[in-house]
């Protein structure tokens, strides 16, 4: 993942307008402009300072700031560091991919693995090697997994519920992004209005979650968060219903 695109993302994610983020910046004394934004998001300019990206990550609420940080940096580094960074990411992809050989893994679980960043996949690769034993291994896989937003079953007794990581702030505030969210196969003729579902929109990568409401013989799927888009179908043939939400965590 380059900069522009890497800040782009935690932009969209804040839900914060470019006059915000600059109102933000310029209260941690860093005077820049919604074009100068702009302009790094669409990668029109390079990279900036690190104090500039780190700033920009802070007031995006960006957990792990370095990441923006340090991948500002391997774009600005000469092409034979570059060169070796991206050698040794690619090594540790291939050790990641590795553990899922003869495992119970999602249809994603590579597919997030290729487009890990740098930092990210350092920090996955650490963890598998400190894994010292069968269990911990499949943890790191369950956890990998749930990462890359496919949905996949709990290891209840006589459980058909599954989990899935939100990657988006959809459902703010009533879930929040990054939960691991708990869905049960619920036939959609029991569904009700204001229910809160899962679902694979055409397309889409990763799940969604929405309140369901039917009218007019038309299905309407809203968020909680305006910021993000209301889903609309004819019937429940026209996306992939995965269950109803019961409940969530941010610990998994």
């Amino acid at each position: 993942m380059v900069y522009a695109k890497m800040l782009d993302e935690i932009i969209r994610k804040s839900g914060l307008s470019l006059r915000q983020l600059t109102k933000r910046c310029g209260d941690l004394n860093y005077e820049i402009t919604p074009s100068y934004i702009s302009q790094l998001k669409n990668g029109k300019l390079p990279p900036p300072s690190e104090d500039i990206s780190k700033a920009l990550a802070f007031v995006c609420g960006e957990k792990n700031p370095m990441r923006l940080v340090f991948q500002g940096y391997l774009e600005k580094a000469p092409e034979v560091i570059r060169k070796y960074i991206l050698m040794s990411v690619a090594v540790n992809k291939h050790l990641l991919k590795s553990i899922s050989q003869d495992k119970e893994v999602g249809a994603k679980f590579e597919e997030y693995i290729d487009e890990l960043e740098v930092l990210a996949a350092l920090d996955l690769s650490a963890k598998l090697i400190q894994s010292i034993n069968e269990s911990d291994v499949n943890a790191l896989i369950a956890e990998i997994n749930t990462m890359s937003g496919a949905v996949h079953s709990i290891e209840e007794e006589n459980s058909e519920n599954a989990y899935f990581f939100l990657r988006d702030g959809s459902m703010d505030p009533l879930i929040p992004m990054n939960a691991h969210v708990k869905i049960t196969p619920t036939r959609t003729e029991l569904l009700k209005n204001r229910d809160v579902v899962a679902f694979y929109p055409k397309d889409n990568k990763s799940p969604c979650i929405r309140r369901y409401f039917e009218q007019n013989s038309s299905i309407i799927l809203v968020p909680e968060n305006k910021d993000y888009d209301i889903f609309c179908f004819d019937d429940m043939t026209n996306f992939n219903y995965l269950g109803k939400v019961i409940s969530f965590k941010m610990n998994f």
